[in-house]
């Protein structure tokens, strides 16, 4: 949900903000607080960071946990988890350009915001793949870039899923959306 101003800000406004334990996104200026995690998303979070971190341990590229990702000077997005190859867009304060890869988890309030204005937006700045967890239904949805735009495919809880970035990876769902007795 937007933060009732009525003035747009910059990446720069937006960091001298005080929002005491809140975080928030700002989006062509404006700015979006954003939900607390289940934890249910954090366990899929974590798996999908492990497998990752497992697999790059020692290589360039480097995967990030909920990260700032400047992809202009009024658009901080704060995706769930992200990986970089390109060591020159790791700045102080997060990642300044287009991740290789952006992975959102879907929370039943966030779900319109991730599925239809993050994905325009990760598709005009060009990034190259955009993940879409959806712990309800146990799917990943990936969009990949190509000249048309995204082109999508839906995985299920059972199946793997690469990374055009890291074609020696394989991202196993059967760990990911493993329910413990506790997460329901």
């Amino acid at each position: 949900m937007a933060l009732q101003r009525e003035r747009l800000y910059t990446y720069q406004e937006w960091q001298k903000l005080d929002l005491g334990e809140r975080r928030a996104e700002l989006i062509n200026g404006r700015i979006y607080m954003m939900a607390s995690v289940s934890p249910r998303h954090q366990a899929i979070l974590g798996e999908m960071h492990r497998q990752l971190s497992n697999h790059l341990r020692g290589k360039r590229c480097k995967p990030f946990i909920t990260l700032d990702v400047q992809l202009e000077n009024d658009t901080i997005l704060i995706p769930d988890l992200i990986v970089i190859c390109d060591p020159k867009k790791i700045t102080k304060s997060g990642c300044s350009g287009s991740p290789d890869l952006v992975v959102e988890i879907l929370s039943p309030s966030t779900s319109r915001h991730d599925r239809f204005t993050k994905l325009m937006l990760y598709q005009h700045a060009g990034v190259p793949e955009y993940w879409i967890v959806d712990p309800v239904d146990n799917t990943l949805t990936t969009h990949r870039l190509t000249e048309k735009g995204y082109t999508v495919s839906v995985y299920g809880d059972t199946d793997t899923a690469t990374v055009n970035a890291l074609p020696d990876f394989v991202m196993d769902l059967s760990m990911i959306f493993i329910e413990e007795e506790n997460e329901a």
